[in-house]
């Protein structure tokens, strides 16, 4: 009942392309008078390249970027990433949450014009679980809906203060303790140093923003990383300005809260520190000081558990290395089934 001719794309012979040419013949059961064209057990569906052809791409793809594989085969970027895509959705159909204990939220930049993505991360295996662009409190909602479900063994969930993530959390997980990441609550600290060091530079005269111009980068590294010339620098900044001192000071004693023996000696120390924050006549660090004292249980949690979001912090550079090679976000499912990948895939910084 008639037939045709499918050309194939195969796996290349050396750097020559090869096609397979199949005469196809339409097929009628005699039974029922059904007519179908039969299936090729080497080609998946109406695909136009055989098994053995995706095989080749994705094991290229193992070392090589997309464009670099689509050139060596001659063949266009968007099907080497629809092969890579098709495969990712196989692998990553469901992810597991059984297993999960510690959870970890943060955001990043995908775009410009302050478009962002909410990712959750299993503390423990590094594995990127779940990804939605955005960072609502809508946008998260459905996943957390998913993990109180199905993450029976979850202990715990580190996150910035964000107050769309805090409400999504205490609203659909209420009995999982929340516990503020470290190096954010260190950014919200350098931030309020920053903000001092430019009102002062305000305030001074063209030979005192003169000295001041450049120290910024000084004043927000620890103590401990400044050396050499920086680091005199940094002491004769410090000693000429009290309020830089005092800020700065108490930014290094802040640090040492997460290096405590036990949790007694922590919380006596983070008590102390808010309060003598709080009388500060600096206006920035009693702003910063009121912060804390509203999140205090969820800092002082990092004690009962021992987690941060520094492994997120690492996956953030991969992702940026991620998106330099793929020229940005072109596809937004497929950059998604790339991050649940990540945790395979190294990425060495340029």
């Amino acid at each position: 009942k008639g037939q045709k001719t499918r050309y194939l794309r195969m796996p290349p012979i050396g750097r020559k392309q090869a096609l397979l040419a199949v005469t196809m013949h339409r097929l009628q059961c005699k039974s029922c008078e059904h007519i179908w064209w039969p299936q090729l057990s080497f080609v998946k569906g109406t695909k136009r390249y055989t098994r053995a052809f995706a095989h080749t791409v994705l094991d290229l793809l193992s070392f090589g970027t997309i464009k670099a594989v689509a050139n060596y085969l001659h063949v266009s970027w968007n099907l080497v990433k629809n092969i890579h895509k098709n495969k990712l959705a196989t692998v990553y159909r469901r992810i597991s949450l059984a297993n999960v204990r510690y959870l970890g939220m943060d955001a990043f930049s995908i775009r410009k014009n302050h478009s962002y993505m909410t990712i959750f991360v299993d503390l423990q295996t590094g594995r990127i679980l779940h990804a939605v662009e955005g960072r609502s409190k809508q946008n998260i909602s459905p996943f957390l809906r998913k993990v109180k479900k199905r993450a029976k063994k979850l202990k715990a969930i580190a996150m910035d203060m964000s107050v769309s993530y805090t409400s999504a959390v205490n609203e659909i997980l209420p009995e999982i303790p929340i516990v503020f990441d470290r190096y954010h609550v260190m950014a919200l600290m350098n931030k309020q140093i920053d903000d001092l060091r430019r009102e002062l530079q305000r305030s001074l005269n063209e030979d005192g923003k003169r000295y001041l111009k450049g120290s910024r980068y000084l004043l927000l590294k620890n103590y401990d990383g400044v050396i050499g010339n920086d680091r005199h620098r940094l002491d004769i900044l410090l000693k000429a300005n009290a309020p830089l001192y005092e800020m700065h000071t108490m930014k290094e004693q802040l640090r040492r809260f997460w290096e405590h023996k036990n949790e007694k000696e922590a919380l006596s120390f983070l008590i102390r520190w808010v309060i003598d924050a709080m009388f500060s006549d600096i206006s920035q660090l009693r702003k910063f000081s009121y912060t804390l004292a509203e999140h205090f249980m969820g800092i002082f949690r990092y004690y009962p558990h021992k987690i941060t979001n520094g492994l997120l912090e690492g996956l953030n550079n991969k992702i940026k290395t991620m998106k330099r090679q793929a020229y940005g976000v072109r596809d937004m499912d497929y950059f998604i089934l790339r991050l649940y990948d990540l945790h395979s895939t190294g990425y060495a910084k340029k």
